[in-house]
């Protein structure tokens, strides 16, 4: 009877016991989930992009003021007046036409000077003909010989006077006109009527039209290397009245420094600066004025096949380029994700996209973090 009593005691204790131990096994395993949850929670969140083959095009744009190809300073002698000015700003001017005229009474002066010379020595020749004849009559053979070498040395004089006189006045009168070298457009009018010419300003400054305008770009080497000399570029104008015209490369310079360009990367490393080339394209048109803005684009076609990732997915660092993929690893508790720096080569790049070598097709690849990354951490995967 005893035994019976005791045993059914027994059991609502340890009924009770097992409803205990249920409990607290879920309470733990609620616990342990809501602790992942939540820690799960805190982890950085990432947005991924698969690695997929594709064309890598670059495409640059930029744009500058067409300035002429030539521009001529041109200016009359120093210390010479401006007497006219027989042109304006801005008119088109031919080759030969008269600019600016110029006198200078000191050069005038010493013209005269000269001229009057040689007709001293004309004067004095008239009386060694005389003193030859005379010589010649006397039948001195001496006499004759010294008059004779007066009238020969006398017509040197006079030749080489002369020619000192067609010279100056040569002079006298190229220095009196400015005349336009070639067809053109009169871009800046410096002299003053009345005022002498000033030393180190041009007196007019003539711009070519024969050779046309021109702009100059720093574009990114890896485009400029597709281009060939006289290749035909179309140029977009905006001014009074936008158009397109066709110019042509005239010139591929080399990179300068200073001038390359620098790209900020997702991990706020900077990428090695990208190689220049400074490209000048040439313009001619009767209709172009000068100053019009030009725009030009330029594209290069990329290999098709290439690894293409987000460029913001690529970062640097001192160890090198490198990109986090994302590698999931299950575990107990459900599947974690990780992310796994990978070291990697850019190929190419533009402002989207990057062609890597070193990450295989599909592989996710971190794009956005909310943190910075560390090799390994933790992280959750976001839409």
């Amino acid at each position: 009877m005893d035994f019976e009593m005791k045993n059914g005691n027994s059991k609502p204790g340890k009924r009770w016991l097992h409803l205990v131990t249920v409990l607290m096994i879920t309470v733990f395993v609620i616990s342990t989930l809501l602790s992942n949850t939540l820690y799960g929670m805190t982890l950085p969140k990432v947005t991924t992009q698969n690695v997929g083959p594709g064309q890598l095009d670059q495409t640059f744009k930029g744009s500058a003021f067409l300035k002429p190809v030539e521009t001529r300073e041109l200016s009359g002698q120093p210390g010479w007046k401006v007497t006219k000015v027989q042109v304006q700003k801005g008119e088109v001017v031919t080759k030969g036409q008269l600019l600016v005229q110029y006198d200078n009474e000191e050069a005038q002066n010493q013209l005269q000077t000269e001229q009057t010379s040689l007709n001293k020595l004309n004067l004095s020749m008239e009386k060694l003909e005389y003193d030859y004849v005379q010589a010649v009559h006397s039948e001195d053979q001496g006499v004759v010989l010294a008059a004779k070498a007066a009238v020969e040395s006398a017509k040197l004089d006079i030749t080489a006077q002369q020619k000192r006189i067609s010279d100056m006045s040569a002079k006298l009168e190229g220095n009196r006109s400015l005349l336009a070298p070639f067809d053109g457009k009169v871009a800046e009018i410096n002299a003053k009527e009345g005022l002498a010419a000033l030393t180190g300003t041009a007196d007019i400054l003539l711009l070519n039209s024969q050779m046309g305008y021109k702009i100059s770009l720093l574009v990114p080497a890896s485009i400029t290397d597709s281009l060939t000399l006289g290749e035909a570029i179309e140029v977009q104008l905006h001014g009074q009245n936008d158009q397109s015209i066709s110019g042509k490369v005239a010139n591929i310079g080399g990179a300068e420094i200073g001038n390359a360009l620098l790209t900020e990367t997702n991990g706020g490393q900077s990428e090695k600066s990208v190689d220049t080339n400074q490209l000048t394209i040439t313009l001619q048109d009767a209709s172009l004025a000068g100053n019009e803005r030009a725009e030009v684009t330029l594209t290069k076609k990329g290999k098709p096949g290439m690894m293409l990732v987000s460029k913001a997915s690529v970062r640097s660092d001192a160890a090198g380029t490198f990109v986090y993929t994302v590698e999931e690893r299950k575990g107990p508790l459900g599947n974690a994700f990780h992310a796994i720096r990978r070291s990697v080569k850019v190929v190419e790049s533009n402002e989207q996209a990057a062609a890597v070598e070193g990450l295989f097709p599909q592989e996710p690849v971190i794009v956005e973090s909310s943190e910075p990354l560390l090799d390994g951490s933790r992280v959750r995967v976001v839409e």
